[in-house]
């Protein structure tokens, strides 16, 4: 069987990967979109026999169906080895269902996994992608949607960077004093002693939690959408009961589509609020906790809160 020659210009190709006929019709029509080269559309035993003799294959565009069952799992180690040993990208997507059973190489930073996409969602995560490849073509409509893209990822960094400055310790433990530092609020709190800030309960978390969803019923909820703080509450509420955390659990907390949520994990991770708990009895599986700094913060700003009087506050 003859294959294509895979060029230096074959990094924009893109291999789609689904069991079924029409939805490999349809990725490949996203490939297409995001401004990549269909370089090959294979269902599960193709796309095996294909890798297991470690051919090329381009940013990866894989499927999961809600009945892969075994044919599944297995594709899916055999993509993610091959990712990592050719440093290919791989866009993996799948139902809700699949969450779980995946997170653990969903959350990979090589993966970007893609819960319940729309087609929009599909070429978006393929497109910017594609933009990190030094042979991107130079069209003008294709470079400015790609500086979109890059500036909604460096946003969303941005807002997490600012998470953890605010939650890590003080300038005198040797941190860099932040950029909001420098202006005087007179509202703000005075700093709270680190012996004064005792865990709160975990029911007075999930009253919050209650209270921040019975919002959402007077209001669209996309306009007070915090997926950030949203996690953070629900993991402090797990670590107070010593109960385990499952990545489509932490999605539900964070009341945005699982897509968005899974991004913010991610990005709460690398910056080293929340960790990686591996099920013993699972390897793919993951937990998520929250990390030991990021409770102490927490713990911190409940206490600072109690201080002024504005528990009631902590529901907006």
């Amino acid at each position: 069987m003859n294959f294509v020659e895979y060029t230096s210009e074959s990094k924009l190709s893109v291999s789609v990967i689904a069991q079924d006929e029409a939805i490999r019709n349809a990725l490949s029509r996203v490939a297409e979109a995001a401004g990549g080269r269909l370089f090959r559309a294979m269902d599960y035993a193709t796309a095996l026999d294909h890798l297991e003799q470690g051919r090329p294959t381009g940013t990866l565009l894989v499927e999961l169906g809600e009945d892969g069952g075994r044919a599944a799992e297995q594709l899916v180690d055999t993509v993610y080895r091959h990712v990592c040993r050719d440093h290919e990208a791989m866009i993996l997507s799948g139902p809700v269902q699949t969450l779980d059973a995946m997170s653990g190489i969903g959350l990979d930073s090589r993966v970007t996994w893609l819960c319940e996409p729309s087609d929009g969602d599909r070429v978006a995560a393929l497109a910017l992608s594609l933009s990190q490849s030094p042979t991107m073509l130079s069209d003008v409509s294709a470079d400015l949607d790609t500086q979109r893209l890059r500036r909604l990822a460096d946003e969303v960094s941005r807002i997490a960077r600012t998470l953890a400055n605010l939650s890590g310790p003080r300038p005198s433990e040797g941190y860099a004093v932040s950029a909001l530092a420098d202006r005087g609020l007179s509202y703000t709190a005075e700093p709270v002693a680190e012996g004064e800030a005792a865990m709160p309960g975990a029911e007075e978390v999930r009253r919050i939690l209650r209270l921040r969803r019975l919002r959402d019923s007077f209001f669209d909820p996309a306009l007070f959408a915090d997926p950030a703080w949203d996690m953070l509450l629900d993991l402090l509420a797990a670590r107070i009961e010593r109960a385990q955390v499952a990545v489509s659990s932490l999605c539900i907390a964070a009341a945005v589509p699982p897509t968005t949520a899974l991004r913010w994990i991610k990005t709460m991770t690398d910056h080293g609020l929340f960790e990686r708990c591996a099920d013993p009895e699972d390897g793919r599986r993951i937990f998520i906790q929250l990390s030991d700094h990021a409770a102490a913060a927490l713990s911190r700003y409940f206490a600072a809160v109690k201080r002024v009087g504005g528990a009631a506050m902590m529901a907006i």
